[in-house]
């Protein structure tokens, strides 16, 4: 087994993973690990990460009856066995599938990895398992180290919210000055914009009344005054009971009163 074709194939199905050119340096360095660490890890030990990282892919992908289908055409695409990675026909025909069927299910196995709940699954099993084998290595960093960083941590933050509380305090300045502003623009056109509303509903009503009154639909400017007769319906149950002994049935038909919608008509 080649553990740089191994490690190859990894980083770049966290590319397909992750995006972004993603790779295990840097989705270390994501999770909080420093370069020394990680150069550290790839003093004999990067090879023991990758394999237990895997095995978490590997697991995730199992069914619960056992098989490893998806792990075992994941693992030949990308070589995460170590060994030279094969084309999806290549894998097809090894596992008796057609190419068209194998192409749609590594879609659907990328598309599985590419979840939000397996980024940040995946996210923490890899943290978990380089904590690990750095404690093996007794990478461990001083308390004087840690209680370093936590002073500049709590300096930053102090920093932040000092910043954040000059920010608010300008920022409400300014809204004080606007809404100011924006009270005297309502002041200036609400009236005027109500009383526009209040004129256009009363014409609206008028000019239903009128087609109403008129039976028919009617055009004119940017509006069509659109006249539907009332939905005729039939009382079912009655006719047929009706109908059995008499043959005037229309005495049960029922018409509901007719409508009128505006809506606005484009000239050509």
């Amino acid at each position: 087994m080649d553990v740089q074709l191994q490690l190859s194939g990894l980083n770049e199905l966290l590319a397909v993973i992750y995006g972004n050119n993603m790779r295990l340096s840097i989705l270390l360095r994501e999770l909080g690990f420093e370069q020394p660490q990680i150069e550290q890890l790839q003093d004999g030990h990067l090879e023991i990460a990758v394999t237990q990282f895997l095995e978490v892919i590997h697991k995730r992908l199992t069914s619960d009856s056992g098989k490893d289908t998806y792990y075992q055409i994941l693992s030949r695409r990308y070589g995460l066995d170590g060994e030279p990675h094969q084309q999806l026909s290549a894998i097809a025909e090894k596992h008796g599938f057609s190419p068209e069927y194998l192409r749609q299910l590594f879609e659907e196995i990328i598309h599985r990895c590419q979840s939000k709940t397996w980024q940040t699954e995946l996210k923490k099993s890899l943290k978990y398992i380089i904590v690990i084998q750095l404690g093996k290595m007794h990478e461990r960093p001083t308390h004087e180290y840690v209680t370093e960083k936590l002073e500049r941590l709590s300096n930053l933050r102090n920093a932040a919210e000092f910043t954040r509380l000059i920010y608010e305090t300008k920022r409400t300045e300014i809204l004080k000055q606007i809404q100011s502003e924006l009270n005297e623009l309502d002041a200036e056109y609400k009236p005027t914009l109500e009383a526009a509303e209040d004129n256009i509903a009363a014409l609206e009503n008028e000019i239903k009344t009128d087609v109403l009154l008129y039976g028919e639909s009617v055009s004119g400017g940017m509006y069509r005054a659109s006249y539907t007769q009332g939905r005729v319906s039939w009382d079912n149950e009655g006719m047929v009971k009706y109908a059995t002994s008499h043959p005037d049935v229309l005495q049960f038909r029922k018409q509901g009163q007719p409508i009128v919608s505006l809506r606005v008509v484009s000239k050509d």
